[in-house]
């Protein structure tokens, strides 16, 4: 069984990693060059690949205090590929472990359908939810404190994960009750602000186009993700005599 799950989750999270990066260069790639043109030199500590890391989790990146030192880049086109599939690979084989287990806690044989379902699932847990306090951020942005944007991404997640695990699997009334606060919770808490009163040097037009494809591309990640996930767990199931 474990090698079930792990050859189902390195063969969907490669698959998929790779697809995406490819498509990541042609659709959020352009924008965070572009964005980086509106940068100055004192505003140069969240630069590329920061942003790939975001990309594929919406995970936040620093927003720290500035350094003297600069920060390392992708040289090539090449370069860039190669360190956006790296990520996006990597991260692709965690989530889809959590997929392929999700699969064997609910009993599920598998199936790219069922895994496309569940990857909407992961989707809304892990982006969507996440995207409306937090939304994708290019270099440049004002950002809150980079502890209390990572706290509040996870806990989105999880608590999003939780309540939609509880809507879907559960048949009790008073459960839904409790799925909704945890759904609600983050939200009515509200995500980290940014307390520097500076204006952003991104303009509005250019981010809002990056919010919105960043989650356009992880929207067709997760599908992949969970249908591939799926797809290779049942593959791999053992042949009965």
């Amino acid at each position: 069984m474990i090698r079930r799950l792990f050859s189902s989750a390195i063969l969907a999270g490669i698959l998929a990693g790779l697809a995406i990066s490819l498509l990541y260069q042609f659709t959020t790639v352009p924008l965070i060059m572009k964005a980086e043109e509106f940068e100055t030199k004192q505003s140069a500590d969240a630069r590329y690949t920061t942003g790939i890391d975001k990309f594929v989790v919406h995970l936040v990146h620093n927003s720290g205090p500035e350094s003297n030192h600069p920060e390392w880049e992708p040289a090539s086109f090449v370069e860039r590929i190669v360190y956006t599939s790296l990520t996006t690979i990597i991260s692709g084989v965690g989530f889809a472990l959590l997929i392929v287990s999700a699969l064997v806690i609910t009993g599920s044989s598998g199936g790219f359908r069922i895994g496309v379902l569940w990857g909407i699932g992961g989707f809304a847990a892990f982006i969507l939810a996440p995207a409306v306090g937090l939304p994708p951020e290019l270099p440049g942005m004002m950002k809150a404190e980079l502890i209390e944007r990572q706290f509040w991404w996870l806990g989105t997640a999880i608590v999003t994960a939780t309540g939609l695990w509880i809507l879907v699997f559960y048949k009790n009334p008073s459960l839904f009750i409790l799925a909704s606060i945890l759904l609600l919770a983050p939200h009515v808490l509200g995500a980290p602000i940014q307390h520097s009163i500076e204006s952003s040097i991104i303009p509005a037009e250019l981010a809002a186009k990056f919010s919105t494809v960043s989650i356009g591309v992880n929207f067709i990640f997760w599908l992949m993700l969970g249908g591939l996930s799926a797809h290779f767990f049942k593959k791999f199931q053992p042949k009965t005599a």
